[in-house]
């Protein structure tokens, strides 16, 4: 009955957050951003994963082919001295994650002549394309954050996945707009036959197989078609009629048989419903076994249930995550715009704890009362392992609830706070004004 969590949740190309026990990671695929100057003194600045590139020339040339990275060559004219700045012939410009950016040369170290540098920086396209390679950084960054945070709402924030619950009007307005699946019969594709395509065909014959001089030829021909017409109409126009009939009659058998297969799936279907609808033990039994191995969470969680149908009472018991689960750091944005990890403090991981259990406990009975309008209340209980006072591993219930469907009904779940909405409701729940859970006696089925 495992909820499983997959640990890795991929955001975009490159790009993961990773949750885990130790906390939530960014990293951000590719060597970054670049930009590629070559013989002519191109700039490119690119995105990796994005498609999305600049072009442009720098200001001046490059009147040497030579490969040196960071050197200058000196030149002495009469009694005065001149410098004159060698570029390499290939280098390029990486801006890192921080937006920080480095100048490498062909071989991929990072060039460290100021005057090489001063002269690559004083470029009004190099000045262009750092600030349009900077805009884009940050916009992807924005997207991260932004992906980032929705991933751990679904964690923590897990009663927004909670389904309307819907009233039993709804259940009876579906089960009396049922209606049997009703085969559709296939129409004879195959066009009748006229005279003139009988006409048509005649003639080619006609061309073929009459033979004569010149002068009469015309008029055999013609006698040949106008004798044989009436006769091949007659027996072309019979044959397809025999055709149809034939193809008709099929028809009509599979039409029978398979309206005959659909009504009886139709009864089968129809008292599922209504068996559902009545809170029939064996179904509701077998619906929700169905729920939970098909349910995917963002969190591992088992549940054991049982269904009392005189009662009209759904009892589950659930084993929750704990707290070690949620992740120690989170992402954050500082005021460059750049992200960084930041440890939690034990308030906030406390507080979301608390969010993710009765987040849960909404979530997993909002499916349940779903299942069958027959649900009319439901005793939630969840459990958590800790350590006792020699340090062994026990069960420790932290919350019971008694839920009632109808004001599940009426309340849109994804916009309630969780444990002010379990609140609500008849509950054992003893935590302190530090959001710690303590140990709790369940409800007991009557």
């Amino acid at each position: 009955m495992g909820f499983r969590f997959r640990k890795t949740v991929k955001i975009c190309k490159g790009v993961r957050i990773n949750f885990s026990k130790s906390g939530a990671s960014l990293s951000l695929g590719g060597r970054g951003h670049s930009v590629n100057i070559g013989k002519r003194s191109r700039v490119t600045i690119g995105i990796p994963g994005t498609g999305l590139s600049y072009s442009s020339s720098l200001s001046g040339n490059n009147k040497s082919n030579r490969s040196s990275s960071s050197r200058s060559r000196s030149s002495n004219s009469g009694s005065g001295r001149t410098s004159t700045v060698i570029l390499p012939s290939q280098f390029s410009i990486v801006m890192n994650n921080d937006g920080k950016i480095e100048i490498r040369d062909n071989n991929d170290n990072i060039i460290t002549d100021p005057s090489v540098i001063r002269k690559i920086k004083s470029s009004d396209s190099y000045k262009n394309m750092v600030q349009k390679l900077e805009l884009q950084r940050q916009e992807r960054l924005n997207e991260i954050y932004d992906e980032a945070i929705a991933e751990n709402d679904k964690f923590i924030k897990i009663n927004r996945q909670s389904p309307q619950v819907d009233w039993e009007e709804q259940y009876i307005h579906i089960l009396n707009n049922l209606r049997p699946q009703e085969y559709i019969r296939k129409e004879y594709d195959v066009p009748c036959p006229t005279e003139e395509e009988i006409r048509e065909r005649l003639e080619s014959e006609a061309i073929e197989t009459v033979k004569g001089s010149i002068f009469r030829i015309k008029k055999l021909r013609r006698e040949y078609v106008e004798s044989n017409l009436q006769e091949r109409t007659n027996a072309e126009i019979a044959k397809w009629t025999a055709d149809k009939e034939q193809f008709d009659a099929a028809e009509e058998r599979t039409s029978i048989a398979e309206n005959k297969r659909y009504n009886e799936d139709f009864k089968v279907y129809k008292q599922y419903v209504e068996d559902r609808i009545n809170g029939d033990e064996e179904v509701i039994n077998s619906a929700v076994e169905s729920w939970i191995s098909s349910c995917v969470l963002p969190v591992e969680i088992n549940v054991d249930y049982e269904w009392f149908q005189g009662q009209h009472l759904m009892y589950l018991d659930v084993d929750l995550p704990e707290i070690e689960d949620i992740p120690e750091n989170e992402v954050v944005k500082q005021s460059n715009g750049n992200l960084k990890e930041k440890k939690k403090t034990q308030a906030t991981l406390k507080q979301e704890y608390v969010n993710l259990v009765f987040g849960l406990a909404v979530f997993i009975s909002a499916n349940i009362f779903n299942i069958s309008p027959a649900i009319y209340y439901i005793t939630i209980s969840g459990y958590t392992q800790r350590r006792n006072k020699i340090g062994d591993i026990s069960d420790e219930y932290i919350y019971s609830i008694k839920f009632i469907r109808s004001v599940f009904e009426k309340t849109n779940l994804q916009y309630i706070n969780p444990k002010d909405f379990c609140m609500t409701f008849e509950n054992r729940c003893n935590m302190t004004t530090t959001m710690l859970m303590k140990k709790i006696v369940p409800y007991e089925v009557d």
